[in-house]
């Protein structure tokens, strides 16, 4: 019986881990992020869950891998134009980088799946298949603008949650029109 080859690479975020995900269904290899990891070790309701990541980390099932800096740096400007830079953690950022970097760099198909919804949205941008788990997704890609909801001046996508500094309100995000 000969051993068959799967071009299948899927990248998870920590919402699929916490699920208590069976790595034993998937065919393929599983990749992820240490900050995932340490995410998912923070946010774990059961040591079953812990157990499994690291039966399928021995197994070499699942791969925790740190991206490139020149992928995050990718992820980071590209997440600046769409206007999704500072509602993305630096574990979402990372990921995607790790996502970026597998589809660039691998022959195999790459896959991510979440259920951030600006993640989405920075994967639609960057032409990274993707794929929610449990919740519906996203339907377009959505360009954002920064602004203050008081005096309604428009501000750099970095300063989302900052404070305006002509009125004082905490900025916030919509789509361009």
């Amino acid at each position: 019986m000969t051993a068959q080859k799967n071009d299948n690479i899927y990248v998870l975020d920590s919402n699929i881990f916490l699920t208590g995900i069976d790595f034993n269904l998937i065919l393929g290899v599983i990749y992820t992020t240490p900050k995932v990891i340490d995410e998912v070790n923070k946010n774990a309701t059961s040591r079953n869950i812990l157990t499994k990541i690291q039966v399928a980390i021995d197994c070499k099932k699942l791969i925790v891998k740190i991206p490139l800096l020149e992928y995050v740096q990718k992820v980071e400007k590209n997440s600046k134009i769409t206007g999704d830079l500072n509602a993305l953690s630096e574990t979402d950022k990372e990921l995607l980088a790790l996502s970026l970097e597998l589809l660039k760099t691998s022959n195999e198909q790459v896959k991510i799946y979440t259920n951030d919804y600006s993640m989405l949205n920075v994967c639609e941008s960057l032409g990274i298949p993707y794929s929610p788990l449990i919740k519906k997704g996203i339907k377009k890609r959505i360009l954002w603008e920064v602004y203050c909801p008081y005096c309604k001046e428009i501000h750099e996508p970095e300063d989302l949650f900052e404070q305006c500094e002509r009125c004082g309100s905490k900025l916030k995000r919509r789509p361009k029109k």
